[in-house]
């Protein structure tokens, strides 16, 4: 019996000998990737001086740019409204348009309905400014969609308000 046990034990030695120094298959070695950083997406901009939406002008040196409203007064006026700042340095532009429909449009302090505009500025440290003479050509005017158009302006105290455009200003 002695034999056969031992008989028994050397073939399970050489059993595992044989299994434990089996050749491992032919895997590729993983390799090392390096990831790049990707570069940050840079948040989208908006210039209403090159033609994204907004309002835009300089009001004699000095440029000003932003997002503007739309109103729609009494289904006959139109009104772009740009503001700025606030508390001592807020600012803003109330640009009325005498109609609903794109055209040429003269500031003229007037109000004539289809034929005048008008351009107001206000700053907290100067007050109203009104106009004395201009035009506003309304490229576009819908009042769900947007107005587009543009602006040349003189004002009472001589400030010309010069490259005035508004861009598909919506509610």
């Amino acid at each position: 019996m002695r034999k056969i046990v031992l008989s028994t034990l050397m073939i399970s030695a050489a059993i595992v000998m044989f299994t434990a120094c089996k050749k491992e298959e032919d895997t590729p070695a993983p390799v090392a990737t390096t990831t790049a950083t990707p570069a940050p997406t840079p948040a989208p901009t908006s210039d209403p001086c090159n033609g994204d939406p907004g309002f835009c002008m300089d009001y004699g040196s000095v440029n000003k740019s932003g997002p503007a409203k739309l109103f729609v007064y009494n289904g006959s006026r139109t009104r772009v409204y740009w503001e700025n700042g606030s508390g001592n340095s807020f600012e803003q532009i109330e640009l009325d348009i005498e109609g609903l429909v794109a055209g040429t449009y003269n500031v003229d302090g007037l109000a004539i309905p289809g034929s005048s505009a008008n351009v107001q500025y206000y700053s907290a440290a100067g007050g109203v400014v009104n106009p004395a003479y201009g035009t506003v050509v309304v490229s576009a005017l819908d009042t769900i969609n947007g107005v587009t158009g543009t602006f040349t302006v003189t004002m009472n105290d001589s400030t010309k308000i010069t490259n005035g455009k508004f861009t598909s200003i919506v509610k």
